[in-house]
């Protein structure tokens, strides 16, 4: 028997899957498989018979107006698209086939393909240079995150969680990408590699620092910062504002920053306080002792974007946040689901907007210290390693008493989706508030490995549809968190179903504890078992040919990242 060419494990063949998959769910091109009598068809790639007698699903992909194909074979066909790739890639040409080993190669490949078929031809080769230097940076990120490092001896077993994404998106063709650090910011900063720091104080004149607490009289203030700042506090003359150091560097280098500083209107303090651990999206921190989360401005573009507090951001988390407060508190509070608002923000007291993006913090509610041991972040959990496991099977473990099996793996679906799924689309169906739930905003906490509450974060990206609230008078008409059905629906599906339960369901069937559709079947028995008005979208959602999701990848290529494209993918709902 033929054997492959390597193994389904390593950094090269996960970013290969990867990136395959994103290609073909945001251009429409097929992975067209390569039916068992078409051996004939000239030429296939070397490997054809190896990957038959495996096992594998042959497949091509056409690249546009270039005559090259990619071949490849799959060890796993996903009905939401997270394939898994099954051996090394080929690329052919003219009836030549060559190996596909560097990964660079692909998104070189990948950049030209979208530049040869762009709607913008007078962008095209720039947008193609651009995408392909992200893309080959974010390689050599993840590359960098798999090196040996050791996390400091103390880390919380949260902040492990939170740490260890070192591939990102999965749907993202630049998840590690940023641009603005180097090398000497990522090993001082990125939580990929354990990082950990105080934030840099500074102390601003009250006059010039604007502030709002919600359901509170005034922010949290570290209290190891508060003392060792006391005398400037004392007399109210000055407040401290949290800063990340990577960010306390760019400032100090900002004319209107340098005047401040001159004329003693800021004060630069320097590291203080609490220990923080970067989370997942590198500028959020997590204080466990005071139980919150800073969402820090940085003048980063990471992903897609710029990594800063605009206003509109800002007020679209106060907002969202204060409509939640008008809620009955089960619903947002409960032993099963948790919503983590934000709780207020700090900024200068400026016209200057760029200024306040730079400088605002937004403070957000985490879970008790008691709690935080048994919580996980789900992308984490969720992501493959370069060996091939999945940590996910480790919490099954637990829940199966050392062993699983698929029926193991179903009541543990179930369960899943009553603290996830169930309360979202209830809030969503009852309340018209839509939650950007997806995997980095999603945590679980886990007791022997059931799942018995599910908390979400990040109000900011949060939706509320302005018919079905029923307290929109409340609220300014201007406000950004208010839209029109369709858009809060919209980011529900995706967010939640698309990106988030979704990928729940492929990662078990991936890991052979299950078939994908009956995932869905029995996640639709469930659902009937919902709220009268969720039963309603339930019935819509049956009948939808499709969900949508966001086209990170064109909207990278196309720098839009502050206006996403939207592209189609099967609904496995429907019936």
């Amino acid at each position: 028997m033929s054997t492959l060419a390597f193994p389904p494990c390593g950094i090269e063949r996960r970013l290969a899957e990867q990136y395959v998959n994103i290609y073909c769910r945001e251009t429409g091109f097929p992975l067209s498989p390569i039916p068992p009598h078409d051996q004939t068809a000239a030429p296939l790639p070397p490997p054809y018979l190896a990957w038959r007698e495996a096992g594998l699903t042959p497949f091509m992909l056409p690249l546009p107006q270039s005559g090259q194909q990619i071949a490849g074979a799959l060890s796993y066909v996903s009905s939401i698209g997270y394939h898994r790739l099954g051996d090394v890639l080929w690329l052919g040409h003219l009836g030549k086939w060559a190996r596909l080993d560097d990964v660079r190669q692909l998104c070189d490949l990948i950049a030209a393909g979208l530049a040869a078929t762009s709607p913008a031809p007078e962008l095209a080769h720039d947008n193609m240079e651009r995408l392909r230097g992200l893309m080959r940076q974010s390689v050599a990120r993840v590359k960098r995150f798999h090196q040996d490092t050791a996390p400091p001896p103390t880390r919380p077993a949260y902040a492990a969680s939170e740490q260890g994404l070192r591939f990102g998106h999965v749907f993202h063709v630049t998840a590690k990408a940023a641009e603005g650090c180097n090398d000497g910011d990522l090993d001082e900063y990125a939580p990929e590699l354990g990082a950990a720091f105080r934030l840099h104080y500074f102390a601003v004149r009250a006059g010039l620092l604007e502030s709002c607490a919600i359901g509170r009289q005034a922010l949290p203030v570290d209290p190891e910062a508060a003392r060792h700042a006391d005398a400037l506090l004392d007399d109210g003359d000055y407040r401290l504002l949290p800063c990340h150091p990577w960010q306390a560097r760019y400032l100090t280098g900002q004319p209107r920053i340098m005047e401040w500083l001159r004329d003693g209107s800021m004060l630069s303090l320097g590291p203080m306080g609490e220990l923080a651990w970067p989370t997942s999206s590198v500028r959020t921190v997590w204080l466990p002792r005071q139980a919150l989360f800073l969402k820090l401005p940085l003048n980063l573009r990471i992903t897609n974007f710029m990594r800063n507090n605009p206003d509109l951001l800002v007020r679209r988390a106060l907002d969202v946040s204060r409509a939640l407060a008008l809620l009955p508190a089960e619903r947002i509070r409960s032993m099963r689901f948790q919503v983590l608002p934000e709780i207020g923000y700090d900024a200068p007291r400026v016209a200057n907007g760029a200024l306040r993006a730079a400088c605002a913090v937004l403070y957000r509610e985490a879970m008790p210290l008691e709690e935080s041991s048994q919580v996980h972040l789900m992308a984490t959990l969720l992501e493959e390693s370069a060996t091939g496991a999945l940590p996910l099977l480790d919490i099954l473990r637990q829940a199966g008493g050392g062993s699983i099996d698929t029926a193991l793996a179903m009541r543990w679906w179930l369960r899943y989706l009553d603290v996830t799924l169930l309360p979202m689309l209830e809030l969503y169906a009852d309340y018209g508030v839509s939650l950007e739930a997806h995997l980095q905003n999603s945590l679980v906490r886990f007791i022997e490995g059931w799942p018995v509450c599910g908390y979400v974060r990040d109000m900011e990206g949060a939706a509320i549809s302005s018919l079905r609230f029923p307290f929109a008078g409340t609220m300014d008409i201007d406000s950004p968190a208010l839209c029109p059905e369709e858009h809060a629906w919209r980011q529900l599906q995706y967010a939640v179903l698309v990106n988030h339960v979704g990928h729940v369901a492929a990662c078990l069937a991936r890991a052979q504890l299950g078939d994908e559709a009956n995932f869905w079947r029995a996640a639709v028995r469930r659902l009937r078992l919902c709220s009268p008005n969720a039963r309603l979208l339930v019935d819509e959602l049956l009948y939808q040919p499709t969900l949508p999701a966001k086209a990170n990848m064109l909207s990278s290529f196309h720098q839009q990242g502050e206006s996403p494209a939207w592209v189609c993918v099967p609904n496995p709902l429907k019936r």
